[in-house]
């Protein structure tokens, strides 16, 4: 079921990029179709171009992500303070504020980490050697109860779930290189499987937000470090 949804959410990914693309791309995005699924420990979908040579580039450039969040309006799901405390409220609505703080934290912290790459220099051009890397973070739902904090001791495992994805096109030729994104809970790496302790309030909701988003940007640069080096040395 897991996969299925991953295929899915592929699909409304290319299609929002579609419509998403600015005056900045050079070229016309294209390879989608050669892109082979590869075996990964970190993401539930990794695609690599089979011609994808990641030695080419040195430069990073970012294109500004898509966000999509899921309309709950109709979830009839019981959510009395009883229910909201044992975690199992369904899904609550995001506020426009909140889808708006949302956004600001994932895309402030996703260009501040990769931004810490070794191999790559951030750029706010198209150039030569430069590799776009475009996100998405799609069917973004929330676990979090409307005046969380006010509503008693309320204890989540997690805030939501989101589909994310970053693609890495070659700026140049406008080729995609590689694709890859996982649908995972919103909560920080340490807290995996587990309630947190203390109570959730808005406090806990952002920075479980940006420890989650921290944890997704420095896997992608981490990967994008060492393959690159990697290349490089056998050059």
């Amino acid at each position: 079921m897991k996969k299925l949804a991953l295929v899915l959410i592929v699909i409304m990914f290319a299609a929002g990029f579609a419509i998403a693309q600015d005056d900045t791309a050079a070229t016309e995005v294209t390879g989608a179709d050669e892109l082979v699924k590869q075996k990964s420990s970190q993401w539930g979908g990794v695609w690599i171009h089979p011609d994808a040579d990641i030695s080419k580039f040195s430069k990073l450039y970012l294109w500004n992500a898509i966000f999509q969040f899921r309309d709950v309006s109709d979830n009839k799901v019981n959510r009395t303070t009883t229910a909201m405390m044992r975690g199992d409220q369904g899904y609550f609505t995001i506020s426009e504020d909140s889808q708006e703080k949302f956004k600001k934290i994932v895309s402030e912290v996703v260009v501040k980490e990769l931004g810490r790459s070794k191999q790559f220099e951030i750029v706010d051009s198209i150039g030569p050697d430069t590799l776009a890397v475009r996100g998405a973070v799609l069917d973004i739902v929330s676990n979090v109860p409307p005046n969380v904090g006010r509503q008693g001791n309320v204890h989540l495992a997690s805030m939501g779930e989101a589909t994310f994805f970053f693609e890495l096109i070659d700026a140049e030729t406008g080729v995609i290189q590689a694709r890859v994104g996982d649908r995972r809970l919103i909560q920080p790496p340490a807290g995996i499987n587990s309630v947190n302790q203390a109570p959730t309030n808005s406090a806990t909701v952002w920075n479980d937000v940006e420890m989650w988003a921290q944890d997704q940007a420095m896997t992608l640069r981490r990967a994008l470090d060492k393959a690159a080096k990697k290349a490089k040395k056998t050059k």
